[in-house]
């Protein structure tokens, strides 16, 4: 399930619950991540923040190598060399399939 950051009288929470849930009071919030209100209103206003995500995005052939994939490039019609691979094992030809 998504993790969710909500605003609650200038207090920050982060929330998982299904993307179908929407919760808009403190006590639908705290019901959704299994905690106690408090002794804040179970009535008072949420606000789902929007979050950046973090992600890396692979920029050289060391970081395909290393994540576990390959990296073909075409060298001619019908040939790739394998970008990934070490030096000799690196022309892959399609007609010998």
């Amino acid at each position: 399930m998504p993790v969710y950051v909500y605003r609650v009288a200038g207090q920050k929470m982060e929330v998982s619950h299904k993307m179908s849930h929407d919760p808009q009071t403190w006590g639908e919030l705290c019901e959704a991540a299994g905690l106690d209100p408090g002794d804040r209103d179970a009535g008072e206003k949420v606000e789902r923040l929007i979050v950046p995500v973090a992600t890396s995005v692979a920029q050289f052939t060391s970081d395909y190598k290393n994540s576990g994939f390959k990296r073909l490039e075409r060298r001619d019609s019908g040939v790739y060399e394998e970008t990934t691979a070490p030096k000799g094992e690196r022309v892959i030809d399609s007609s010998s399939f």
